[in-house]
């Protein structure tokens, strides 16, 4: 590129357009931190509310509504997109997503959050037509290369994020149209099911790497049977609740997602290691995720059967608890694998990750004993608020500047390449059977 000057003295470096910026590079880096971003920021202005500080911007349904729009549609769609555009050339082999598009679904992104500030004066359709048209170009992109995969393997995965994508519509215009929060529940349930999709393909990489430092073969597999049974409960109770929201069979139904979700953890338990693997702090975040769905599944259907339990304690076990911490593991793995770095080990990331674990369980607790509940608000959002802002801190600029490791472009790094040599072994990319193997991240 050239570095001459024109007549208004800029380079054409300094002039080069903004999805040649690297923050656009690769689809995660945007959306990353704006997942980030959107959580802290979000849930500060939602414990001001609580605490009648401020007035949260109009938006039908009301400060609720609000406020589980924005942590749903835009945090949570952030995320659903900003990992779906860099795993999928990964798991199907072929190549990114040019800069120009993840600049314009970034676009998109931020549009919507406009339409949400100005609702009050533009009305429903720029909000809708705004979610619809990032949820259809999302779905248009990835969806037609899981489908062709030649190995089949990917089609599960595409049948999650094309219901995710369809759910983030449906709880657009349900809350925009109608005023109602239902198909947002919608969305929170496809979210949880596309978790346990993810979950699958980080935890095969992240265990069978703890297994390999420890010198032994890598032989944990999610298990799709479990997987499928665990997603299939949840559509039950997705399908429970829409019809018959806090209905005896909605509660029955959410216990059999609880149950099903801890019988995933049948997969992690592994004999005579498990203990020293789960130990790990990739292996624990992640080995969180499905206790916290599960205890958020079993609250929820247990107070739908008529227990003592405020049916939001369950509700924020997921919200606050499993989609964080999932979105939280997210941005620490793929975030830093993809943009040339190796996971971080300073001791920030798992004093954030129990922040969110204490946030969730913090807010549970309000809906149990409601005569502290002001207090658990506060105290959950300021620590909920506190993860997202250290990883803004500590994960943040590394997606804002060029790769560090002399690539370009999306490819991830081996957990442990640059150890390889001095451990006297090959290359994890190169090592048939382990969570690096194509074959290990289905």
């Amino acid at each position: 590129m050239s570095s001459t000057r024109g007549a208004g003295g800029a380079s054409a470096a300094e002039a080069r357009p903004l999805h040649a910026w690297p923050v656009f590079q690769c689809g995660f880096r945007p959306f990353f931190v704006a997942t980030a971003g959107t959580g802290a920021v979000a849930v500060a202005l939602w414990a001001g509310f609580l605490a009648g500080w401020l007035a949260l911007p109009p938006l039908a349904g009301g400060p609720i509504a609000w406020h589980a729009h924005e942590l749903l549609l835009g945090m949570g769609f952030a995320a659903v997109a900003g990992f779906v555009l860099t795993a999928v050339p990964e798991f199907t082999s072929t190549p990114a997503f040019a800069p120009r598009i993840v600049w314009r679904l970034a676009a998109l992104w931020l549009l919507a959050r406009a339409a949400v500030l100005a609702w009050a004066l533009v009305g429903p359709w720029p909000l809708l037509l705004a979610q619809t048209a990032l949820a259809g170009a999302l779905a248009a992109l990835v969806l037609p290369r899981l489908w062709r995969d030649p190995t089949r393997r990917q089609r599960g995965f595409a049948l999650g994020i094309g219901a995710a994508c369809a759910a983030s519509v449906v709880a657009e215009a349900d809350l925009l149209l109608a005023g109602s929060t239902a198909g947002l529940q919608l969305l929170l349930h496809a979210l949880l099911a596309l978790t346990v999709l993810a979950l699958a393909r980080i935890s095969m990489r992240i265990v069978n790497q703890a297994l390999v430092d420890r010198g032994e073969p890598a032989t944990y597999l999610a298990r799709p049977p479990r997987r499928q049974l665990a997603i299939g409960a949840i559509a039950l109770h997705a399908l429970a609740q829409w019809t018959a929201p806090e209905s005896a069979l909605a509660g029955w139904a959410a216990l059999a997602a609880a149950a099903a979700l801890l019988g995933l953890l049948a997969d992690w338990h592994l004999p005579g290691r498990a203990a020293a693997v789960l130990a790990r702090r990739w292996v624990a975040i992640l080995y969180a995720v499905p206790w916290l769905m599960a205890g958020g599944y079993a609250l929820r259907g247990l107070a739908a059967l008529g227990a003592p339990v405020a049916a939001s304690a369950g509700l924020h076990l997921h919200t606050v608890g499993a989609l964080a911490l999932a979105m939280f593991a997210v941005l620490n793995i793929a975030g830093r694998t993809h943009a040339g770095l190796r996971l971080d080990e300073r001791r920030w990331l798992p004093w954030a990750a129990a922040a969110l674990v204490a946030a969730a369980l913090v807010r549970a607790a309000a809906g149990l004993w409601p005569a502290q509940a002001a207090l658990a608000w506060q105290a959950s959002a300021a620590l909920w608020a506190a993860a997202f802002v250290a990883w803004l801190w500590h994960g943040a600029p590394a997606l804002l500047r060029t790769r560090a490791d002399g690539r370009t472009g999306c490819q991830g790094v081996a957990l442990d390449d640059d150890d390889a040599a001095t451990a006297g072994r090959p290359p994890a990319s190169t090592r048939a059977g382990t969570a690096e193997s194509p074959s290990a991240a289905h």
